[in-house]
């Protein structure tokens, strides 16, 4: 029985490290040779939700906690998937002036339901360190905005958001 746990274990970090090679291998502009669009699709969501959380000038435990609970949830990443992840989100996000690559991916993959769980889950991220900042509320309308998420839909999002934050 410990044998066939330890070889669970073994396949799952395996398959984590894969994952991250092919996370690294996008950031790095080498999208054929990820060679799958899973993620392609992990990488833009969270390089979204990582200039979200950053867009108040400063991103704290709080907001990574958030951040890696909310990609566990949406994803099942385990933890090497989730630190590899982040890091290069943060990265991306750093050297990245622009994000429009990363929703072209979203807006080709992601149908209108689960853009809305990704704007639901912007606004988590914004709502982590306890404050919704003016930044990270107009990055979060204008990242809706491209997402062909309405304005209406915005608007829920955002007290959906607080609400559960509350309910923490």
């Amino acid at each position: 029985l410990g044998n066939g746990r330890h070889a669970r274990r073994l396949r799952l970090l395996r398959g984590d490290m894969r994952m991250l090679e092919k996370i690294r291998a996008l950031f790095a502009g080498n999208a054929a040779e990820a060679g799958d669009n899973e993620a392609a699709l992990h990488l833009a969501a969270a390089v979204l939700l990582v200039k979200v959380a950053g867009s108040d000038q400063s991103i704290d435990e709080t907001e990574i906690l958030r951040l890696r609970s909310t990609l566990r949830r949406d994803w099942q990443l385990g933890e090497t998937d989730l630190d590899g992840l982040v890091a290069v989100a943060r990265d991306a996000s750093d050297a990245s002036d622009s994000l429009q690559k990363h929703i072209d991916v979203i807006n080709r993959n992601f149908s209108p339901a689960r853009k809305l769980g990704l704007v639901r889950s912007l606004w988590q991220a914004a709502c982590a360190d306890g404050q919704i900042h003016r930044d990270e509320e107009q990055l979060i309308r204008r990242l809706a905005d491209l997402l062909h998420v309405s304005g209406e839909e915005f608007i829920r999002s955002k007290h959906w958001a607080r609400d559960s934050q509350e309910g923490e």
